[in-house]
């Protein structure tokens, strides 16, 4: 007696060609969602160092950007085809810190905008002051300049940032350099030009002055040197001038802050860069 055969029904191809739109669509949400980061319900065990968000005229960037409460500073050209817009805003100037600025880079070479994140910033720079959601505001106000912002993979753990440094015996924070201690180096740059020099200067509510300092293009270029062009946005290089005192944040310390994937390897690569930084900002105050 032969059995009855059971025949495999080929698939409809309009149900497949559905699944797989459906997928797709899902995927597209998930890599766009904005919604982990900006629930400050909940402290992530990792922050995003940046958003990353679809490419956009400057001129119509800036333009939502002075809608959205912030000012626009400067923009700076780090690398060929990458300009980098410095912005602030009130929230982000009583910091009275380095994340008075944000940094936002266009870069047409790898089709995105790519902004600083201030959480990031807060949790570094701020420590035990920053509490997780504080700059949800300008977040807002950045995502509604920007568009849908997401997550890049370059992350550190949240714990981390408070008491951050690369390695045992690298700098911290509170390291910083000292560039130049006369008072006639405030006077120079009370109201700096742009020039080959400087790029942006900002008062901050306790007196002190933030400058934005250009660097050679020689030294920009270790960022080509481990393959970060994507990331020129840590750049310009920031000082604080206050009493004609000149300090910077040790490179050694910025550097890897800024660059959570930098492996040893790399920072070997650029092993002369930090100096190479000091010497360039030095240069704008002989």
């Amino acid at each position: 007696m032969e059995r009855n055969r059971v025949i495999p029904q080929k698939p409809s191809n309009i149900s497949w060609e559905k699944t797989i739109r459906n997928v797709l669509m899902l995927s597209l949400l998930i890599s766009n969602s904005t919604w982990a980061e900006f629930d400050f319900t909940v402290v992530p065990e990792k922050l995003t160092a940046y958003y990353a968000s679809n490419l956009q005229p400057i001129s119509s960037l800036k333009s939502k950007l002075t809608a959205n409460g912030f000012k626009v500073l400067a923009s700076t050209e780090i690398l060929e085809n990458e300009t980098v817009i410095t912005i602030t805003n009130s929230q982000l100037q009583e910091t009275n810190s380095y994340m008075a600025t944000l940094q936002i880079l266009v870069n047409p070479i790898k089709n995105e905008i790519r902004v600083q994140n201030p959480s990031y910033l807060g949790a570094a720079y701020l420590q035990n002051n920053y509490t997780y959601g504080q700059f949800k505001t300008t977040l807002l106000a950045l995502e509604s300049s920007l568009g849908a912002m997401h997550e890049v993979p370059d992350k550190t753990e949240f714990s981390k940032l408070t008491n951050y440094r690369f390695l045992f015996g690298m700098p911290h924070l509170e390291d910083y350099i000292t560039i130049i201690d006369e008072k006639k180096a405030e006077k120079k740059i009370t109201v700096p030009k742009a020039d080959k020099y400087f790029t942006y200067s900002l008062k901050l509510p306790n007196g002190t002055l933030l400058v934005g300092h250009k660097l050679r293009k020689e030294t920009n270029n270790f960022l080509k040197t481990i393959s970060a062009e994507h990331n020129a946005q840590i750049l310009p290089y920031e000082a604080m001038i206050k009493n004609g005192k000149v300090t910077i944040l040790d490179p050694k310390y910025y550097l890897a802050l800024s660059l959570p994937l930098l492996s040893m390897s790399d920072f070997m690569k650029i092993a002369t860069t930090p100096d190479q930084i000091v010497k360039d900002i030095r240069r704008a105050y002989n």
